[in-house]
């Protein structure tokens, strides 16, 4: 009865040690030349899964620039004349298929990508609040400034599940005049924010902060948005992009690949109202 007794006090003492100190912090920490903006930005809060396609030069449509750090306007994705064929066939290459696409990789569901720095919060204990709080006013601008009726159904709801973890979400919900459902909804673990280290110099020089690790199987910062339409993705990427626009320098979204009817947008990460694209010059 004694050892059952000391080793559940050792299991419950390394636990509470686990909850309280943070998950140590696991993605690079340097940028990688040889990879897109995209992968370094995804990759430094351990999103190990996502690669980048590589791109002839002579087949990157015009109007692009370079495919090294490749950020392209997001109103390039609303355009009818470059959506003529799939966005992958458009490259000549199946750039749509080109990430991992195992059920549980990191690819297939959008998240967010965020590093907080330390003089925007007083602590680790409260940089999901402040995460939940700058997501839910970047939201409700680009809802005033695409003329969206909308307010949150919840803001930073705390939930404790043993089956579930420890999380803050918020839901925010509107409405377009036209009658156009548009929404967001995200969600923080506390437990997945890191210790106070370095922020990657390409993100914030010579800046500590907290990384939000992205790269748990279960436990990872969720964001999903949605302006509904049964016939093209314009207004969710129009709403996104408005959404990252708003958001302060060291937080970004990505989001998976979407298909509607003949309209296909790969996985992009929205860099404050521009599109990184997972792609990489060929040698």
């Amino acid at each position: 009865m004694h050892y059952h007794k000391k080793l559940f006090t050792t299991f419950t003492s390394l636990l509470a040690l686990g909850l309280f100190q943070g998950c140590a912090s696991t993605g690079i920490s340097e940028a990688q030349p040889d990879h897109s903006r995209a992968w370094n930005l995804t990759h430094s809060v351990g999103m190990t899964d996502l690669e980048d396609a590589e791109v002839p030069e002579d087949q990157i449509p015009s109007g692009l620039g370079s495919a090294t750090n490749m950020a392209i306007d997001v109103a390039y994705f609303m355009n009818s004349s470059t959506l003529a064929m799939s966005f992958g066939d458009a490259f000549g290459l199946g750039l749509l298929g080109a990430l991992t696409t195992t059920n549980k990789s990191h690819a297939e569901r959008s998240t967010i990508v965020a590093w907080v720095p330390e003089d925007q919060v007083n602590g680790r204990g409260v940089v999901n609040m402040w995460l939940g709080d700058i997501i839910k006013d970047a939201t409700m601008k680009a809802m005033a400034k695409l003329e969206i009726d909308g307010e949150p159904e919840y803001h930073n709801k705390l939930t404790d599940s043993f089956m579930h973890g420890t999380y803050t979400e918020t839901k925010i919900s509107g409405l377009k005049a036209d009658g156009t459902e548009c929404g967001a909804y995200f969600k923080v673990y506390p437990e997945q924010i890191s210790e106070l280290q370095d922020i990657p110099e390409f993100i914030a020089p010579g800046v500590k902060g907290y990384q939000i690790y992205a790269g748990d199987e279960m436990e990872y910062p969720r964001f999903s948005a949605y302006c509904l339409s049964d016939t093209s993705l314009d207004q969710y990427v129009e709403f996104v992009s408005e959404v990252s626009r708003n958001l302060p320098e060291t937080v970004f979204l990505y989001a998976r690949q979407l298909e509607l009817a003949d309209q296909e947008i790969p996985p992009v990460v929205y860099d404050h109202g521009k599109a990184l694209l997972f792609l990489t010059e060929a040698n």
